[in-house]
C-alpha cells in the first residue's frame, strides 16, 4: 500500500486524510498540539503559536457552506457559527473517520523534497523527528500562519503600538483606547464592528473609493495610510496628521511554504505556482496543495480537491503531460491581468464551476449538482447581504425547502 503525506490537520488536512485513508497508509504531520488549524481558539495559552481565531468570531459563511458531505450540524446550531461550534464539528468529524490515530502531534514538517532518483518520483519529507520516504504529499498547512503588514514609509520607526489582526483576541483588551483597523475585507470590518460593539473607540482605513456601508455609527472611515512619523499617521489625500493608541493591521498574510525544497518546482512568493487546477504539481503530480484560493468555500473546496487528488493517486484520473499541465497552470497565474498576482487565484462564484469540474472528472456530478447550484445561490445571496449589511446579516436564519429545491431565509431578527 502506498504512503500518503499529510501536513497539517486543518480543514484540508482533516478532509484530504478522510478519502486518502481508504486506499493508502496516511500519516498527518502537524505542527501544534491540537487539530483544527485556524479553528483553534487558543490566545488564552502562553507558549503556544497563536491562531488567528479570537473570542468573539462568527463565521461569515453560513453553516450550509462549512460542512463535508458525510456529515451535518445538529439542528439547533444558529445559520453562523462561533469558532467553537466550527471546532466541535471537525472533532466530531476526525472521530467519525477515525483521523486522530492518523496524526503525530507538535510536529512541524521542515522540509520536503522530490527524491529524482526513483520512479516514480518519491518524496523526502523532514521533521524534527528525522526523514521518512513518501509516495505522495497533500500539503494542507493553509495560507493564514504568517501575517502581511505593508511595507509604508515610516513604519518600521512608528513609536506607536501596532499589531496584525492575528494578535487579536477580544475588545476588552482595548479599553479606553482609540484603535484604528487598517484593511476593510472581511477580518477588518469584523474587528472594527466587534471593537464598537463592545463600547471601544475604532475607526477604519482602506482604499475603497466610496465609504464602506453598513459600519457602526461613529466609526470614521479614513483613507490608506500613507505615512507613519514619530507617534503620528498621514492619510492619502489629506495634510493633516492623526494619532491613535493602538493601529491592528487586518491586512491578510503571506504564503508561508518554505519547506518545499526548489526541487519541487513550485514558486512559493505571494502565491504557490505553478498549480494544476489550483492544486497539482504538474512537474510532480503526486503532490497537491490545497485550499489556495481565496473567496471559497473552504470546506467543500477541499472536499473536492481531497476526491480529485485521490482519483489521481489511483490512477482513476488521466493526465495530460507535463508541458500541457504546466501550460494550464500558469495560465490560472494570469487570468485576472488587472489585478496583483495575490488575486490571481480569487474565485468567488467560480468555485461552484470548479466544485463542479473536479466532481464531474470523479463521478459524482450527476448526484450533487442540484444541492451545489443551490449552495452557489446561497453563498451570492449572503455575500451580498453581508456587503451591503456587515454588522446585522449574521442576524438571520437560512433552511432549505424541498419544494423550491434551495435555501431559504427562515428568520430575521433583525426585524424582531
Amino acid at each position: 500500500m502506498k504512503d500518503v503525506c499529510v501536513i497539517g490537520a486543518g480543514v484540508a488536512g482533516l478532509v484530504a486524510a478522510r478519502y486518502l485513508q481508504e486506499n493508502f497508509c496516511v500519516t498527518i504531520y502537524e505542527a501544534s498540539a491540537s487539530i483544527g488549524g485556524i479553528w483553534l481558539y487558543n490566545k488564552h495559552k502562553a507558549g503556544v503559536k497563536h491562531t488567528p481565531m479570537y473570542k468573539n468570531l462568527r463565521t461569515n459563511l453560513p453553516k450550509q457552506l462549512m460542512t463535508f458531505r458525510d456529515l451535518s450540524y445538529e439542528n439547533n446550531v444558529p445559520t453562523f457559527l462561533t469558532h467553537g461550534q466550527v471546532m466541535d464539528y471537525l472533532e466530531n468529524y476526525s472521530e467519525k473517520f477515525s483521523l486522530s490515530n492518523l496524526i503525530q502531534f507538535n510536529t512541524p514538517v521542515i522540509s520536503v523534497k522530490p527524491v529524482q532518483s526513483t520512479d516514480p518520483v518519491k518524496w523526502n519529507v523532514t521533521t524534527k523527528n528525522g526523514s521518512r520516504l513518501f509516495d505522495a504529499v497533500a500539503v494542507c498547512s493553509g495560507r493564514y500562519d504568517t501575517p502581511h503588514i505593508p511595507q509604508i514609509e515610516g513604519l518600521n520607526s512608528y513609536t506607536g503600538k501596532f499589531e496584525h489582526s492575528k494578535e487579536y483576541s477580544s475588545p476588552e483588551l482595548y479599553e479606553g483606547q482609540h484603535v484604528l483597523v487598517v484593511g476593510a475585507h472581511a477580518s477588518g470590518t469584523d474587528l472594527l464592528i466587534d471593537l464598537c460593539e463592545h463600547g471601544v473607540k475604532a475607526d477604519i482605513s482602506h482604499r475603497r473609493p466610496e465609504p464602506k456601508l453598513g459600519l457602526p455609527p461613529g466609526a470614521v472611515q479614513y483613507p490608506e495610510p500613507i505615512l507613519f512619523e514619530g507617534d503620528y499617521v498621514y492619510f492619502k489625500g489629506d495634510d493633516k496628521r492623526y494619532k491613535f493608541d493602538v493601529i491592528i493591521f487586518a491586512t491578510g498574510y503571506d504564503t508561508n511554504l518554505q519547506y518545499l525544497d526548489p526541487e519541487c518546482l513550485i514558486e512559493t512568493d505571494v502565491i504557490p505556482r505553478p498549480l494544476y487546477k489550483f492544486a497539482i504539481n504538474p512537474k510532480y503530480p503526486t503532490m497537491a496543495i490545497f485550499n489556495q484560493c481565496c473567496f471559497v468555500a473552504p470546506f467543500p473546496f477541499c472536499e473536492y480537491q481531497a476526491l480529485y487528488f485521490r482519483g489521481i493517486l489511483l490512477g482513476h484520473v488521466k493526465l495530460d503531460s507535463f508541458e500541457e499541465l504546466s501550460s494550464k497552470a500558469w495560465e490560472l497565474v494570469k487570468r485576472k491581468p488587472d489585478l496583483h498576482l495575490k488575486y490571481q487565484y480569487s474565485l468567488h462564484l467560480d468555485q461552484f464551476e470548479y466544485n463542479k469540474d473536479l466532481a464531474e472528472i470523479c463521478g459524482i456530478l450527476l448526484e450533487l449538482e442540484n444541492d451545489m447550484d443551490a449552495l452557489c445561490d446561497l453563498y451570492d445571496r449572503v455575500g451580498k447581504d453581508r456587503s451591503a449589511n456587515p454588522s446585522t446579516y449574521r442576524n438571520k436564519e437560512y433552511g432549505f425547502e424541498r419544494e423550491s429545491g434551495g435555501f431559504n431565509l427562515i428568520q430575521d431578527w433583525n426585524c424582531v
